[in-house]
């Protein structure tokens, strides 16, 4: 099992350098390090200002007591970002509306960010990125993640007490049931699965790390409502 999980994240987590940028944009979670980082590369001059963005998903409903957003920029200000430089984004409930939300504070704000550093799960920025590309297909955007180690990926994991290794491994798996079927939605940028991807995602499927995996008909219907979001929300995204 744990060879298959390394394989797809050795797909699933890009790894890239980053620039400087206007925006930080931390996409909320169970993962508190995302917070951290994010921090971090503000301390050191990475961006102007910080957006956490999230309500509460799978993850950490009924596990934290506030939004994703709330409970980032508290850890955010304990390592040393002044509050007058966090912007909350406190609606999105998935990635996209993580992008179209934090669109909607930039405008409203008039932060004026020609580029942005995504900070986000390590094996979420493979789709972190292709949606990206098609939601801020006009600014320049950088993918990053807490530091990571594909070898040592459970003990990244065993450190954070709200989580398991168990969810995690699904969470994984999920992400590349997402890549595949959303593309035809034309929603994010297209990526071809590697046969040896689907052949890992498959073997642990037959495990039963099925717990996030979407049948069609819920990947149709989230689209559907993704698209409508983007519609009502397009004057204020590049598309």
């Amino acid at each position: 099992m744990k060879e298959q999980i390394k394989t797809l994240l050795e797909y699933l987590y890009m790894g890239k350098e980053i620039k400087k940028a206007d925006i930080i944009l931390g996409l909320g979670s169970i993962d508190y390090k995302v917070a951290e980082k994010c921090a971090e590369l503000y301390k050191k001059g990475y961006g102007k200002y910080i957006i956490f963005t999230g309500k509460c998903g799978k993850g950490t409903e009924g596990i934290i007591t506030q939004t994703e957003a709330e409970n980032f920029r508290d850890i955010a200000i304990k390592q040393g970002v002044p509050e007058e430089k966090i912007f909350l984004e406190k609606c999105a409930t998935n990635t996209y509306e993580n992008y179209i939300y934090s669109s909607v504070v930039m405008e409203k704000n008039n932060l004026n960010a020609k580029s942005i550093i995504v900070v986000q799960k390590p094996y979420a920025e493979k789709r972190s990125y292709l949606i990206a590309e098609k939601i801020y297909n006009k600014k320049e955007i950088y993918i990053t993640s807490p530091e990571f180690s594909i070898e040592n990926y459970e003990e990244y994991y065993n450190s954070n007490k709200n989580t398991n290794i168990f969810e995690i491994n699904n969470e994984i798996v999920a992400e590349i049931n997402l890549i595949e079927k959303v593309s035809k939605y034309n929603l994010q940028m297209y990526q071809k699965i590697p046969e040896k991807i689907k052949v890992a995602y498959n073997e642990l499927i037959n495990k039963g790390y099925d717990k996030y995996v979407l049948t069609d008909d819920q990947i149709e219907k989230a689209a559907l409502k993704t698209i409508k979001t983007i519609q009502d929300n397009k004057k204020y995204i590049n598309l």
